[in-house]
């Protein structure tokens, strides 16, 4: 199994499979298209490029070949699968060295974990928990294609850009919201100024990662369970970032959000996609040893820092009795 970088020779197989894989990374799916393998071409001249794509050239004939990205970005802990072709490969030896060695790049560059983001209903499912990935949560994506009606008023509770002064909120709000066990293998939100928040009475309680493609907008929400999550509240932020509705906008609401789902329904919003949030922890080994002495233990006598107490084994106090 010949497996390494993309290169020119590959431009002919590119060209078969393209269409005819899957999709791992919502955010790029649905912001930039779902075939970002259309990638490689620009990640091919850029030397800090964030997406790896790597080829699988089998040596028998029933295995099939395949090409995979992963994200992996500089000072991230998560790595992140971005698309497999085609996706009939997962089911095959050349699908699960594949993913293997995009396992091992992302934890040669320090990542911990390495994160699929999967439907339930796809043959990537079960490829995946096989090779070793386990859920962590689940997640149901929502689209709005359309103009938001008339019948709301947004006015009743403002949202305003995210700035600097927000950051420790920010924090808290995500710590009181995710579960332990997520936010073991997801960072927090980047706070880059690109998001909306939502303050009550000198409490933070929404938050919006907002990230903006060709294709679309992508929304990750977070309201603290104080929020009341009503429609004037829903409908307020969706018209400050497409008035004029020339992208289609996606809501990801996590399991532990479901809260969100009743009113993104009545505000015109469609169910698109119902997504497994997949990871795969991953181990970086040390390669180069450094045996280092430690100077207070390596060939010194500890001192003492009290003064022994010698006790005379025969001499002992004299019985009530024996005066």
């Amino acid at each position: 199994m010949n497996i390494r970088n993309f290169d020119w020779r590959d431009f002919a197989l590119l060209q078969r499979v393209r269409n005819r894989g899957v999709c791992l990374h919502s955010q790029l799916r649905y912001t930039r298209g779902p075939h970002v393998i259309q990638n490689t071409f620009l990640e091919m001249f850029t030397p800090s490029r964030s997406i790896h794509t790597f080829v699988a050239r089998p040596g028998k004939a029933d295995s099939p070949e395949a090409l995979g990205q992963v994200q992996i970005q500089e000072n991230y802990p998560q790595a992140h699968l971005a698309y497999l072709t085609p996706e009939e490969a997962l089911e095959s030896d050349s699908g699960v060295a594949l993913l293997e060695s995009m396992a091992q790049a992302a934890g040669k560059r320090g990542c911990q974990t390495l994160v699929a983001e999967v439907d339930e209903a796809s043959i990537s499912f079960e490829a995946l928990r096989k090779a070793g990935f386990g859920v962590y949560a689940r997640q149901r994506v929502w689209q709005l294609d359309q103009p938001l009606s008339d019948n709301f008023d947004p006015k009743e509770h403002p949202w305003r850009p995210e700035i600097r002064n927000d950051r420790n909120a920010i924090q808290a709000l995500y710590l009181n919201i995710v579960p332990a066990l997520v936010q073991q293998v997801e960072s927090p939100p980047e706070r880059n100024g690109r998001g909306l928040v939502y303050w009550l009475e000198g409490e933070m309680l929404g938050y919006l990662d907002i990230l903006r493609g060709p294709r679309g907008i992508w929304i990750q929400p977070y309201f603290h369970p104080a929020a009341t999550l009503s429609d004037d509240l829903l409908a307020g932020f969706i018209q400050g970032l497409s008035p004029s509705q020339t992208k289609p906008l996606y809501v990801s609401v996590r399991s532990y959000q479901g809260g969100l789902g009743g009113s993104l329904d009545r505000l015109g919003f469609n169910p698109c996609s119902d997504q497994a949030v997949m990871v795969k922890r991953l181990a970086h080994f040390v390669t180069d040893q450094v045996h280092a002495t430690l100077p207070a233990i390596e060939g010194t006598q500890p001192e003492p820092t009290a003064p022994f107490a010698h006790f005379d084994h025969q001499a002992r106090p004299k019985s009530t009795r024996e005066l």
